[in-house]
């Protein structure tokens, strides 16, 4: 710290004998001349403030040369921080879109993309219509399981009322036709009863028929 206060700072004195307290002068411009110092100041004071001067002035030099120096490294470990934090900016968004879009294809098939009480209560909600619907299909299919039920009752109902039918029609058919049978029968006997007696009587005619006519004919009668 010192060091750097006497590079930047000069000793200039005060007084007559050049032993008078001292005061700093901040290192500016170039090396003190000859007449630039006071006339009352001894030559071997002359000197080494001479020497000091230009000793000061090589470490203004110096002092500026190390300055330039440090402030071209300065604009270059500048320059280079700004590149490398563009760069690290660069690399850092580059990275932050690659892993956003690595987890956007690694989540497509979460189900944390929609709201899943929303999707619970819609689908409460359509469970509960679904069973209604199914409540009435059950309910129709049953009504209409009674219904074919019902029909094929009457239907064999009706078809046994038929067969008592046909079986009654029938008998009476069958008895029907034995009575006429009967009386074809008994037509025919009277028919054959008729014959004989008409024969009979057709003979017994004749028989009477001849003797009146030998009767007629009998000369006794005459």
């Amino acid at each position: 710290m010192w060091a750097k206060r006497l590079l930047t700072l000069s000793f200039a004195a005060s007084g007559s004998n050049g032993r008078g307290p001292e005061r700093l002068v901040p290192l500016r411009g170039p090396a003190m001349s000859v007449s630039q110092l006071p006339p009352a100041i001894r030559d071997d004071e002359k000197d080494r403030l001479l020497r000091r001067s230009e000793h000061n002035a090589r470490a203004r030099e110096h002092a500026a040369k190390v300055a330039g120096h440090n402030e071209s490294e300065r604009i270059k470990k500048r320059d280079a921080f700004r590149r490398e934090d563009s760069m690290a900016r660069r690399t850092f968004v580059t990275s932050l879109r690659e892993r956003e879009e690595r987890w956007v294809y690694k989540t497509q098939a979460s189900p944390f993309h929609e709201d899943l009480w929303a999707t619970d209560e819609r689908q409460f909600f359509l469970n509960i219509h679904r069973n209604k619907e199914l409540q009435k299909k059950e309910k129709l299919a049953n009504l209409r399981q009674r219904e074919a039920y019902d029909a094929i009752r009457r239907r064999a109902t009706a078809e046994i009322n038929e067969l008592d039918e046909l079986r009654a029609e029938r008998r009476f058919n069958v008895q029907s036709r034995k009575h006429l049978k009967a009386m074809k029968d008994v037509n025919k006997t009277n028919i054959r009863a008729a014959k004989v007696i008409e024969d009979r009587n057709k003979r017994a005619f004749d028989k009477q028929q001849l003797a009146l006519e030998r009767a007629m004919s009998d000369p006794c009668l005459m």
